[in-house]
């Protein structure tokens, strides 16, 4: 990413790009076109929690499912030690 540090982006941020409230984001309804990135420690693990597109509704989900995403890309040590 040649950056020296990745932050989230604000709660009002998050409305305005995703159209979702902090805590139901969901990376499978994303706006086209929106970057994903994506640690690849998670492509480890069996299942992931994701969001479900509102607060009260969570995915259980394989991260396999960032591979057929366009938008994702997985980065290498992208949540730090």
């Amino acid at each position: 990413m040649n950056v020296g540090k990745v932050s989230f982006a604000t709660a009002e941020e998050t409305a305005e790009f995703t159209g979702m409230m902090i805590g139901g984001v969901t990376a499978l309804a994303l706006p086209k076109g929106l970057p994903i990135y994506v640690d690849s420690g998670l492509m480890m693990l069996d299942y992931i929690i994701l969001g479900g597109g509102s607060r009260s509704i969570k995915i259980k989900i394989a991260p396999e499912v960032f591979k057929c995403i366009p938008e994702a890309t997985i980065i290498e040590g992208l949540a730090g030690e």
